[in-house]
């Protein structure tokens, strides 16, 4: 018997092959390339700290010439190239990796503001200005990048959440469902040492996951739930992890039509 209950006109093993397509986890490659190995150490720093998250390993190079010889044998992902590389132009090399790989992002990294005309040329994704004496710009700008990159190549929605005036990103898919007690909000899922619940209304929250992610349906006035989640459903139940959730008067027309449009996704 396979760990999911999905409409009746699927069948187990389909419901089984669909359900590890979805679980399917792979590593994106994210190259850096700056001829200033100090801000090139700096920006591998940084973005390390969000391997986990997204699910990238992060590979740097001090010469152009090296990372085109790696890009010969190895498709990368993301790239953030320095635009002047020494006697090698970045944009140049970005339009020779874009070439040889269209579906690799470029995100190009320069001190200078007069390369915008050619860079569009060069099809970039972002453009982040360098600046190593702002570390906390120069990262949150790295994430920004990283994290709509990832968006574009996968699929995968990053939700955020404030608690005590610090900012958590969390991957859609790790998270199980939502319940609210009072004005705090729970969150049950992998959260990998994130604080477990934060303050707003279920209301803001449902529309935040509308405009994001298509998995989540509301099926109380206090709980929302990832359907891919779902491990049986019965009558006016759900189960996810063993644990039995109410699906109440009100939601019930509205949750049957999300489940049956989601599972009809992977058909």
């Amino acid at each position: 018997m396979c760990g999911i209950l999905a409409p009746s006109y699927l069948n187990c093993s389909t419901v089984s092959r669909l359900y590890d397509r979805r679980e399917d986890i792979s590593m994106y490659d994210v190259l850096v390339c700056d001829d200033n190995k100090e801000f090139l150490k700096l920006v591998i720093l940084l973005l390390d700290k969000y391997a986990d998250l997204y699910q990238i390993t992060v590979t740097g190079f001090a010469c152009g010439q090296e990372l085109l010889e790696y890009c010969r044998e190895h498709k990368p992902d993301i790239v953030y190239m320095d635009i002047k590389l020494g006697e090698k132009n970045g944009m140049m090399l970005g339009k020779t990796i874009k070439a040889m790989y269209p579906k690799s992002l470029m995100i190009y990294i320069s001190a200078y503001d007069d390369y915008y005309v050619d860079m569009v040329q060069a099809e970039p994704f972002r453009f982040i200005p360098k600046d190593a004496a702002d570390i906390p710009g120069l990262e949150r700008q790295l994430a920004d990048c990283l994290e709509a990159a990832v968006r574009r190549i996968s699929g995968r929605e990053i939700w955020t959440f404030t608690f005590k005036r610090k900012k958590y990103h969390v991957e859609l898919r790790k998270i199980r469902y939502y319940y609210s007690v009072a004005r705090a909000i729970y969150i049950v899922g992998d959260l990998e040492k994130m604080p477990t619940h934060y303050y707003q209304k279920l209301d803001e929250l449902q529309k935040d996951l509308e405009k994001l992610d298509g998995s989540f349906v509301r099926i109380s006035k206090s709980c929302i739930v990832n359907m891919k989640y779902i491990q049986s459903v019965r009558k006016n139940k759900i189960e996810i992890d063993n644990r039995s959730l109410s699906v109440t008067a009100g939601y019930q027309e509205r949750f049957r039509e999300k489940y049956e449009k989601y599972w009809n996704t992977f058909i």
